[in-house]
């Protein structure tokens, strides 16, 4: 009979403990739960899964078991006790409850099951919270080699005095990136020892331990004293001396596979007089190697995925058009999840007739699909500008109608404007279809949002070609800024689009002695959060700059 699902987001190495383990959320409601919880419970985790606990075991209220997780709830520390659990269990047991990040996590391991309660146990307790630990500290980045730094973190003290982590590369080289060393004293000695390892262990022609665990992909425990198997495959040179330094007694080696390849590698090593790593460490630092293995995979992938994205989008967006009578400047920042790659994009070229287009543009939609719209209403709007000259009104209405007939199903917000040189200053000439208006700044003056009068917003690009466009003239002088933008600068989750508006209008107040440069860095460091949510696009002018 096979196994039951453990559960969503429950690793394999939790769902063999031999001990019932119970996840709960913050109102106490069953979120995870192993083989032995379902077994002990006497129902199928479809029934239990979702239930609060005391609805599962109603009567456990006011037992020593509902006074365990109320000290936990108080306190944020982990608490435990002997009990009689209540039925439907009716066993006595050993409770261990602690907080998760999520909630509290609940091992319960029942007299009856248990050969040295104690130590089963706290092993137990251990492989849940190292595999805890492990997704708490490396869910936090999607950039490999910061995730292996934290890694090593994780692992020391908790299964050795020391570690090692190493990235398999796409061709099967080893490089070593983090370490930690249980004595701070000794953390200078083990970086030594990693930055020459790799290249003895190369020079000996890969018979290694190292490489014997990447070829086969299951554990390697070293013969003991680890120093003498690890010095026999290092050869004589720095490495061998570092490694005798550090005098291992014992040592194992986990590779870190992930969908079917291997990512990395884990040392750890202990101490002489400490014992060596049994088969239940190897247990539990290999359920620790399963969890961490898949999120440095998924931080390979996302650094890919966003690699090909951005290069996609930049690609697309070039260097802006200069003209002696004003400075413009350009921005692009993609989202921060490569999943969410975006339509935004910026333009900014002459006309024949000497004018500068500027366009700005979200294509709605965070896909492959968005980018590669935007790829086409830009190469669009660029050949319907450059053949049919037109205000910026004319062109977004020229836009929609080549839209329509050729058949590009998507829904864009877009910004044309138009700026032609006259002697007394330059004619801002623009018009919005659904996009954000532009924001001005004059010397000595607040900035504030520029809009179309007293006309409703325009329509979006996509939905109706016939549909009126309008547009506004305004006459810039020396001095004088404009700012145009996407909406990802000043809308997010917790952010509406009036706050962010008005965040923006007193940044650029705020900001306005700084260079064009300057001011778009600025905008960029203060309004986005550390991970952005949306791309952002931005163009700025600045009229009676030369560069």
């Amino acid at each position: 009979m096979p196994a039951p699902d453990p559960g969503p987001d429950l690793p394999g190495a939790l769902h063999s403990l031999p001990a019932a383990y119970y996840a709960l959320d913050g109102d106490r409601v069953l979120r995870r739960l192993n083989a032995e919880a379902e077994r002990l419970a006497g129902r199928p985790r479809a029934h239990l899964l979702g239930r609060r606990w005391g609805d599962v075991f109603p009567l456990a209220a006011g037992s020593q078991v509902d006074a365990v997780l109320l000290e936990v709830a108080r306190t944020g520390r982990p608490a435990g006790a002997e009990l009689l659990h209540p039925a439907p269990l009716a066993v006595w047991c050993s409770l261990r409850a602690w907080p998760d990040g999520e909630g509290t996590s609940v091992l319960l391991m029942p007299a009856a099951a248990r050969r040295a309660p104690e130590e089963a146990a706290g092993r137990a307790a251990l492989q849940v919270q190292l595999l805890a630990g492990v997704g708490a500290h490396l869910s936090g980045t999607l950039d490999a080699e910061t995730a292996v730094a934290r890694l090593s973190g994780v692992l020391v003290p908790v299964l050795g005095d020391w570690c090692l982590v190493t990235l398999v590369d796409d061709q099967g080289e080893l490089r070593d990136v983090g370490h930690q060393h249980v004595d701070p004293d000794r953390q200078e000695l083990l970086r030594a020892y990693a930055e020459t390892r790799m290249s003895s262990l190369r020079a000996r022609g890969g018979a290694s331990y190292a490489a014997q665990a990447v070829r086969s992909g299951r554990p390697v425990v070293l013969p003991e004293p680890a120093v003498d198997a690890i010095s026999a495959v290092l050869g004589p040179g720095p490495a061998r001396d570092h490694a005798r330094a550090l005098d291992p007694g014992s040592a194992m080696l986990l590779p870190l596979r992930a969908r079917g390849r291997t990512v990395g590698l884990v040392t750890l090593a202990r101490g002489r007089g400490r014992r060596g790593f049994d088969p239940e460490d190897v247990a539990t630092a290999s359920g620790v190697a399963e969890r961490a293995a898949l999120a440095l995979d998924n931080a390979r992938l996302y650094g890919q995925q966003q690699r090909i994205a951005e290069g996609l989008q930049r690609d697309l967006l070039t260097p802006p058009a200069q003209s002696p009578r004003w400075q413009t400047a350009v921005r692009y920042l993609p989202a921060a999840q490569a999943t969410q790659v975006g339509g935004d994009w910026y333009d900014a070229f002459h006309q024949p007739d000497g004018s500068t287009m500027l366009v700005i543009g979200d294509v709605i939609g965070h896909d492959t699909r968005a980018a590669a719209a935007m790829g086409q209403l830009r190469n669009l709007l660029r050949g319907i500008a450059f053949a049919a000259p037109d205000g910026p009104a004319g062109l977004l209405s020229r836009l929609d109608a080549a839209m329509a007939g050729l058949g590009v199903g998507t829904l864009a917000t877009a910004l044309v404007a138009r700026l032609d040189p006259r002697p007394d200053g330059v004619l801002l000439r623009f018009s919005s279809a659904g996009h954000p208006g532009p924001v001005l700044l004059r010397p000595g003056r607040g900035a504030v949002l520029l809009d179309e009068g007293d006309e409703e917003p325009d329509l979006l690009l996509g939905i109706d070609p016939t549909t009126a466009r309008h547009g506004r003239d305004l006459l810039l002088r020396a001095g004088d800024t404009v700012l145009l933008h996407t909406d990802g600068l000043v809308e997010r989750h917790d952010q509406g689009l009036d706050v962010g508006t008005d965040r923006l209008l007193d940044a650029v107040s705020r900001h306005a002695g700084l260079g064009l440069e300057e001011l778009c860095d600025a905008l960029l460091r203060e309004l986005l959060p550390p991970r952005p949510e949306d791309d952002v696009a931005l163009v700025a002018v600045r009229v009676g700059a030369t560069g």
